[in-house]
């Protein structure tokens, strides 16, 4: 639904989920029906630090963290923008 990446802050304020860690924590967190305060007692950490990550935060750690403590396992991967393929050619190459 539209309101999947949204949640409410400490003042009642909506704020939307920013950021691949915090979008990806929200989406996580909403499936296992947790609130915010709920997955940081989980984890051990603040509520506001789970807010933080969710709203943009960039603490890779905190994040896998907070991924296992729902049941999740982080996972990366790189897609090459249009100018990095012109730069190093196109997987056709046999050069790698």
């Amino acid at each position: 639904m539209w309101f999947d990446d949204i949640d409410i802050g400490g003042r009642g304020i909506v704020q939307p989920a920013k950021g691949p860690l915090g979008r990806a924590l929200r989406h996580a967190r909403h499936d296992v029906h947790l609130s915010q305060q709920q997955l940081a007692d989980l984890a051990g950490v603040s509520q506001s630090a789970v807010s933080r990550l969710e709203r943009g935060g960039d603490s890779w750690g905190l994040f896998c963290r907070l991924t296992e403590v729902i049941g999740g396992e982080p996972v990366v991967t790189i897609e090459l923008l249009p100018a990095a393929r012109e730069r190093f050619g196109s997987r056709d190459d046999d050069w790698w």
